[in-house]
C-alpha cells in the first residue's frame, strides 16, 4: 500500500507541476497577445503618421513655391522703392529750382508793380 501512496503523491506532484507549467505558460501567451495588439496598432500610427508626412511634403512644396512667389514681388517692390526715391530726389531738386524762381518772379513781379505805379523809379533803380 505504501507504494500507492508514493504513487498519487507523485501523481498529484506531476498534475500540480503541470498546472504550474500550463499557467505559466498562458501568463506568457497573455502577455505576447498584448504585446502583439499593441505592435499592431503602432504600425496602424505609423501608416497615419506616413500619410501625415506625404501631406505636410505636399504642403511644404506649396509653401515653397509661395516663398518663391514672395521672394519675386518683394524683390519687385525692392526696385520700384528705389526707383521712387530717386525720383522723389529729382522732385525734391525741381522744388528747390521751383522755390528759387518763385523768388525770382516775386522780385521781378515787385520792380514791375513798382515801375508801374512810378515810372520814374526804372530810371532810379537802373542798376539794381
Amino acid at each position: 500500500m505504501s507504494n500507492s501512496r508514493y504513487m498519487v503523491a507523485g501523481i498529484t506532484g506531476i498534475v500540480v507541476g503541470m498546472s504550474i507549467f500550463t499557467w505559466l505558460m498562458w501568463g506568457i501567451a497573455n502577455r505576447i497577445d498584448t504585446m502583439t495588439i499593441t505592435i499592431v496598432n503602432l504600425g496602424s500610427d505609423i501608416r497615419a503618421m506616413t500619410e501625415f508626412q506625404k501631406t505636410m511634403g505636399q504642403d511644404i512644396g506649396s509653401m515653397s513655391q509661395s516663398i518663391s512667389s514672395i521672394e519675386g514681388t518683394v524683390a519687385n517692390m525692392n526696385g520700384q522703392i528705389h526707383a521712387m526715391s530717386q525720383n522723389v530726389a529729382l522732385m525734391t531738386g525741381s522744388t528747390a529750382n521751383m522755390t528759387a524762381n518763385m523768388a525770382r518772379m516775386s522780385h521781378d513781379v515787385g520792380r514791375s508793380s513798382q515801375q508801374v505805379s512810378s515810372p520814374m523809379a526804372y530810371f532810379w533803380n537802373m542798376g539794381k
